[in-house]
């Protein structure tokens, strides 16, 4: 949804083409489509074509997303359904809301929607220019934390004060302030976090130390350039994990990915030598019997390392980290022993 100025709408993306209607100033319309030449289709209340894409600006309007099936209404409670839209549909308000209701645009009509259908999500996205500083107020705040380079950042309000040399946003579960010379836009497109640049190799690891460091202190982890590299070493005692495609070391999939390798390493202090013993009792109490036995062991004492085998990314995909399946009562007693440096029974 883009906010027009009074602006005259041709059928076709060119100066020549008939003109197909006249939006008035501040009218906001849905764009469906856009041209590299400088043109955007526009539609509201019926009325469609062509604008220069110059016309457009963004709304200072909140954004939404439906969180069910929605069916906005003319007027409160009441009226008629104006359209329908599907769980997970993006749209923008129109800045009013009563009674528990939000008025929205949704295929260039206005309509209202009970709130609790609907969550507030980012209307500008920003990315960081340099590592620049998180406040609690807009001015000379406390630091809040340390915002990477190239980090895409989100904004709810898009609320800005001091003439315009600050900017409320979201950053990861926190909200502040930022200096907007520190920043540059991003598209809505974009999903906030960070960029393959922000942090450097010797910083991704080093967050990743951070998530094992209780149970597998000094530790020497290396970050590789490869795609879906995740193991454990027992001569030398290390652990690679590569980083390409996974550009957040703070994201829930990587954080489930290092206690499982650092149970690996806790394994073989436990068997320096003799391995094949575990691999066999792991099997034993296995289950699934699928052959994977150890792996299974090691996603339980990664259990009780507080590893989250499954849950939601910062998109809102799932992932699912492990070999899958649960620990019966052997398996978490045969993780816990391993984890205090003992070897199970049976082991």
């Amino acid at each position: 949804m883009m906010v027009v100025k009074k602006a005259s709408v041709h059928r076709s993306a060119s100066t020549t083409a008939g003109k197909a209607a006249t939006f008035a100033a501040k009218t906001l319309v849905m764009v469906p489509d856009t041209k590299g030449s400088g043109w955007a289709k526009v539609q509201s209340e019926g009325k469609r074509g062509w604008i220069p894409s110059s016309k457009p600006s963004q709304p200072g309007t909140p954004r939404f997303i439906s969180t069910k099936a929605i069916a906005p209404r003319a007027g409160i409670k009441s009226g008629r359904v104006i359209a329908t839209a599907p769980k997970g549909y993006t749209m923008w308000g129109t800045g009013k809301a009563k009674s528990g209701y939000v008025q929205v645009q949704l295929f260039g009509y206005a309509g209202w929607v009970p709130s609790g259908g609907l969550k507030r999500i980012s209307m500008a996205n920003y990315a960081t220019k340099q590592v620049t500083k998180l406040r609690s107020s807009a001015g000379s705040g406390k630091v809040l934390a340390a915002v990477p380079k190239a980090y895409v950042i989100r904004t709810t309000t898009n609320t800005k004060a001091l003439s315009g040399s600050r900017v409320k946003v979201q950053y990861r579960n926190t909200t502040g302030w930022l200096a907007t010379r520190d920043l540059k836009s991003a598209s809505l497109q974009t999903p906030a976090g960070p960029g393959a640049s922000s942090y450097s190799d010797s910083a991704y690891a080093s967050v990743l130390r951070g998530h094992v460091a209780k149970w597998c202190p000094g530790v020497n982890l290396r970050v590789t350039k490869n795609a879906g590299e995740y193991y454990a070493e027992s001569i030398p005692l290390r652990i690679p994990i590569g980083r390409k495609g996974k550009n957040d070391p703070l994201a829930p999939d990587i954080k489930a990915t290092g206690p499982h390798e650092c149970a690996h390493i806790k394994q073989f202090k436990v068997y320096p030598s003799g391995f094949k013993n575990l691999t066999d009792r792991a099997e034993a109490i296995n289950p699934s019997r699928d052959g994977r036995g150890i792996e299974h062991l090691t996603d339980c004492m990664s259990d009780q390392m507080g590893a989250k085998r499954t849950g939601s990314l910062a998109d809102g995909s799932m992932y699912r980290s492990g070999y899958g399946g649960t620990c019966t009562s052997t398996q978490k007693a045969a993780a816990k022993a391993l984890l205090n440096g003992k070897k199970p029974v049976g082991g």
